[in-house]
């Protein structure tokens, strides 16, 4: 997000009454924090950790809306309207949150009105992020849709080296298809064609990524 997470974005201050009317949760690789259509009792912010957001498909697949790091906000939206949740939220890593009972956090933020603007910044954020896709998914080809999954990662995680810019994915391959809106087949060659191309060099989740401009220049089809 152009300004940060969630977190980034609160003073000292602001942090430190948050925290003080939340309790801290620790919870494993692959722990569900919240299901979809769950009732919406807590917000929560990710103090450590990865989670994907995903939500199931007419197909009955589910589909990953997207990858959340340290210092994002979850489950904002049933704060707000009170409604189910609209998706569930699954750690990707050992992750450990700040919760927040949604009656806390309505308190917080009528005490702290700056923090429910920058709330509401980051709900359109998000927003916007979710009209894009849904223009890629209907005008993008397969390959240029995994190469901006690859772009973005590259920015999100990307370590230079020598050879190039390093990313260790968080994501396996069949998840890499679910936010790309693919096939597991289509990522495999996808990922085959771009190696033939020599634009990376890939193994597992680890992808190296030798030539970022072809790469980006694919990816802006």
């Amino acid at each position: 997000m152009g300004g940060g997470t969630f977190l980034d974005r609160l003073t000292a201050a602001e942090r430190i009454d948050l925290e003080s009317h939340g309790r801290r949760r620790t919870l494993r690789k692959g722990a569900v924090l919240f299901h979809e259509g769950d009732d919406a009792h807590d917000v929560l912010v990710l103090l450590s950790g990865q989670v994907k957001i995903t939500r199931g498909a007419a197909s009955g697949r589910d589909v990953i809306l997207g990858v959340f790091d340290t210092g994002e906000i979850l489950g904002e939206l049933s704060a707000v309207d009170g409604a189910p949740r609209s998706a569930a939220a699954i750690a990707l890593t050992s992750v450990v949150a700040l919760v927040v009972a949604v009656s806390e956090f309505d308190a917080f933020l009528e005490r702290q009105p700056r923090v429910a603007h920058e709330l509401l910044r980051t709900i359109v954020e998000r927003l916007r992020e979710s009209s894009q896709r849904q223009l890629e998914f209907g005008t993008a080809d397969a390959l240029t849709r995994l190469c901006r999954c690859l772009v973005d990662m590259t920015d999100r995680y990307g370590v230079d080296e020598g050879a190039g810019r390093s990313v260790r994915l968080p994501l396996a391959q069949h998840e890499l298809a679910a936010l790309a809106g693919l096939s597991r087949e289509a990522v495999v060659k996808g990922l085959q064609s771009l190696r033939a191309l020599g634009w990376i060099h890939a193994s597992g989740r680890s992808v190296t990524v030798v030539d970022e401009a072809a790469l980006r220049s694919r990816a802006s089809v």
